[in-house]
């Protein structure tokens, strides 16, 4: 390209063709370089701003599903405590033969276990299994084994305590107690689908000296 012609050019001819070059150039840095890579970048700062949005509120969430974990697992352990006192009907058996040695363990001589008809709460959710009980012994060995019913995970109630026939038997001081230990049980029948009991089923094993003979003389 044959540029001897500029050299000709008056000065402010020059300076005009320079500044119209320079326009030129700029010109063409902005169209092919600048706006794209300006509206690509504007794109991706709105798509960042869009995504730290979303990351807050994952964040968020993800805090409540903390929160929300920790209430479960306090809710949880506090459903296994409450079915830890209230046992399904067929571990009942075991819970009233734990009452029966907690009183062999402080001496107490069984004179009568006769479990009697359970009956089903009105609210349809749990059972009631009571057993008559009369047992002989020392008042101390009879406090001792009401105390250590009354802190059984499981719930025992004791009722109808009734004291009498005081006797002194080698040297001690014996009473004849006998009261109803009804123990609970979580109903698991559904309404509607009520099965009959089956006689002696259920029944724990009665202690020593206990339900036998005793049991049909005190009836």
């Amino acid at each position: 390209m044959n540029l001897d012609f500029v050299k000709n050019l008056p000065p402010y001819q020059k300076m005009l063709a320079l500044g119209l070059t320079v326009i030129l150039i700029v010109t063409v840095f902005l169209l092919e370089f600048y706006f794209p890579k300006n509206n690509q970048i504007v794109g991706l700062q709105s798509e960042i701003g869009k995504l730290e949005g979303e990351i807050g509120i994952n964040r968020a969430r993800v805090e409540k599903l903390d929160q929300l974990k920790k209430e479960n697992a306090e809710l949880e352990r506090q459903l296994a405590e409450k079915k830890e006192q209230l046992p399904p009907e067929a571990e009942v058996a075991s819970l009233l033969k734990q009452v029966s040695d907690l009183g062999l363990r402080v001496g107490l001589d069984f004179k009568l276990w006769r479990p009697a008809a359970k009956k089903e709460d009105p609210s349809g959710l749990y059972m009631e299994i009571p057993v008559d009980v009369e047992i002989g012994g020392g008042y101390h060995m009879t406090a001792s084994f009401f105390d250590s019913v009354s802190k059984l995970s499981r719930i025992v109630n004791i009722r109808n305590i009734k004291m009498g026939n005081a006797h002194v038997d080698r040297g001690r001081l014996i009473i004849q107690t006998g009261f109803i230990a009804t123990a609970f049980a979580a109903s698991e029948q559904k309404p509607g689908n009520e099965k009959k009991p089956q006689a002696g089923k259920g029944k724990p094993a009665p202690p020593k000296g206990g339900e036998g003979a005793r049991s049909t003389e005190t009836e």
